[in-house]
């Protein structure tokens, strides 16, 4: 069973791989920097990595390295800002940016840094960051930072992205960034024909060498354009230039189902939330798609009480004979994944409701129900072990946990439909 790692993304084809690479993870938890190291160790072979404050890095007068990933921090750490300071001046080898504010850290931030929140870190996005940041570093784009700082500050001022020009987007203000993946970043514009404001995701066409990253984020406006309910983000138009692909679609000022989990849901309110996503994976799977990477990152709100299931670009239709996942790949976020996904095998919409009952635990009690060091004993411990036993207080959610989250998808739900009928019983 293989851990998809988007090899070509990375730079499999290129030297970028195959070069020993210095990595050193600056501030971060034991637990973090032991997750960090595995997670770049699957995407670089021969990785060299060290730990250091941000305080050294500050004060020495060269930095051996590739790139610096810093762990854990607050966007509103003076140390931080210098160093971004130090890189953006080139100084310094590249900075990655690993935080636990939530959307909060991209909103309230204009770190000229790639931003990966610790509840979306994957293998993938981590590495494909990097591969971006070693690739801009070979292009000498570091070296025209402090121009191009000068530039974005210039450009801030008239409420435009403080990046490079989309040229072909017409039709559109953006105003601001509001987050970014490995692969893609989402863009917060405003439309100049009615003044609403839209969410555009951005994929940069030219710095993907796999040819099926480009395929996946094309259909994923083809499978939601089929698609019209209220807790399904809503895809506007599609378009192209010559560099960039741009979906433009619904958006959400409530933020995602992350920040609620951080400060806590009453029990009331996470059953009626699974309603919304029930009904939510209902239309999708009515339409034959299987989201496969539900978590609460992918739950954005409308307002305090509605959301709306987003980013589809790794489902697929149960019955597309040209799947674009190879045989044995895991496709995911490893905490969320189900059993059957954990094996690299092909899933139907009861891999979602495994998900599903992942995110209800999680509501509840504020902790994923599982836990592990790396993403092969996560992926085994969703294959093998025991289901998760719910807090006495959340004793009267334990059967209905139990029937989302059963091994086999024979167990489980078997359908959203199902699932919503049963929610009914809970309901206030």
């Amino acid at each position: 069973m293989n851990l998809y790692i988007c090899s070509s993304l990375i730079g499999h084809k290129t030297d970028l791989y195959f070069m020993a690479r210095r990595f050193i993870i600056a501030d971060p938890s034991e637990d973090v920097q032991l997750m960090l190291s595995q997670y770049i160790s699957i995407g670089w072979h021969d990785a060299e990595i060290e730990e250091e404050t941000i305080k050294d890095l500050l004060a020495a007068e060269r930095v051996e390295t590739d790139v610096i990933i810093v762990g854990e921090t607050s966007s509103n750490d003076p140390n931080l800002h210098a160093l971004l300071k130090r890189s953006d001046a080139g100084e310094i080898p590249p900075v990655i940016i690993i935080n636990n504010e939530g959307n909060e850290f991209n909103e309230s931030s204009s770190m000229n840094a790639p931003v990966l929140s610790m509840e979306d870190i994957t293998p993938v996005n981590l590495n494909g960051i990097i591969a971006e940041a070693l690739k801009q570093q070979a292009d000498g784009v570091i070296k025209q930072r402090k121009k191009s700082k000068k530039d974005s500050e210039k450009s801030h001022e008239d409420n435009e992205i403080p990046t490079e020009k989309l040229e072909g987007l017409k039709g559109y203000r953006i105003i601001r960034e509001l987050g970014r993946g490995g692969m893609s970043r989402v863009l917060l514009a405003e439309d100049l024909d009615d003044g609403k404001e839209v969410a555009i995701k951005v994929l940069d066409t030219k710095t993907i060498e796999d040819e099926r990253m480009i395929e996946r984020f094309i259909r994923e406006y083809a499978i939601l354009s089929s698609v019209d309910n209220p807790h399904v983000v809503k895809i506007y138009d599609q378009t192209f230039t010559d560099q960039y692909a741009f979906i433009i679609m619904q958006r959400f000022p409530g933020g995602d189902l992350t920040r609620r989990i951080r400060k806590g849901i009453r029990p009331d309110q996470a059953i009626r939330y699974l309603v919304q996503i029930a009904r939510g994976l209902e239309a999708v799977h009515e339409e034959g798609i299987v989201h496969r990477d539900l978590k609460p990152g992918n739950i954005l709100f409308y307002d305090n009480t509605r959301l709306a299931l987003v980013d589809f670009g790794l489902s697929q239709t149960e019955d597309d004979s040209t799947d674009l996942t190879r045989h044995g790949e895991v496709y995911g976020t490893p905490s969320y994944v189900s059993p059957e996904q954990a094996r690299g095998r092909r899933v139907d919409q009861r891999s979602d409701i495994y998900s599903a009952g992942i995110i209800f635990y999680q509501m509840l009690t504020r902790e994923k129900p599982y836990r592990a060091d790396n993403p092969m004993a996560m992926f085994y411990k969703h294959v093998h072990a025991e289901l998760p036993m719910l807090p006495g207080e959340f004793s009267e959610y334990q059967s209905l946990l139990d029937k989302m989250l059963a091994k086999s998808p024979d167990d489980r739900f078997q359908s959203a439909s199902e699932l919503a009928q049963a929610l009914q019983e809970y309901m206030q």
